[in-house]
C-alpha cells in the first residue's frame, strides 16, 4: 500500500490551529484577513525587553556552545554538532521574544481597527453575534 499525503485541507486546518494556540486573538479576525493582519504585526518594532531577551538568549547559547576539551576529528564536525543544539536553544531561548513581539503588533493592530479601543468589535453582526459562530442565526 502506498503513502498517500494528506490533503491539502489537513494542512491548511493544522496551520489555522498552531496559529490560534500561539495568537489567540486572530479568533477577533476573519480567517481570510489573518495573514496581511499577522504580516502587519511582524512589523512592529522590538521593544528594550524584547531587545534583551534576544541578545541575552543569542550570548547565553554562544557561552553554552563553546567548544570544549575534546578536539572533534574536524570543523565541519564541531560546526555540524554546534549548529544541532544551538537551534533548539535559540528556539527556546528566543522564540518567546518573537512571539511577544508579535502578540504585541496584533493586539495594536486589533485596537486601530477598532477605533483604539480592542473592546469594540466593528466585524461583529448586527443582531449581535460574530460572523464566525455556528450557531449564529438570525430569527
Amino acid at each position: 500500500m502506498a503513502y498517500r499525503r494528506p490533503s491539502n485541507d489537513v494542512g491548511m486546518k493544522v496551520g489555522r490551529l498552531f496559529r490560534l494556540l500561539a495568537y489567540p486573538r486572530l479568533r477577533d479576525l476573519p480567517p481570510d484577513q489573518w495573514e496581511s493582519v499577522l504580516n502587519r504585526a511582524r512589523d512592529t518594532e522590538f521593544d528594550a525587553i524584547e531587545w534583551a531577551g534576544i541578545v541575552a538568549g543569542v550570548a547565553f547559547t554562544t557561552f553554552a556552545l563553546r567548544p570544549g576539551a575534546g578536539e572533534p576529528e574536524s570543523l565541519f564536525t564541531l560546526y555540524l554538532g554546534q549548529f544541532v543544539l544551538a537551534l533548539p536553544l535559540l528556539i527556546a531561548l528566543v522564540g518567546p521574544f518573537l512571539l511577544r513581539r508579535t502578540r504585541r503588533g496584533l493586539d495594536l493592530e486589533l485596537a486601530q481597527r477598532n477605533g483604539g479601543h480592542s473592546w469594540n468589535r466593528t466585524y461583529e453582526r448586527r443582531d449581535g453575534a460574530s460572523r464566525h459562530s455556528s450557531s449564529a442565526r438570525p430569527e
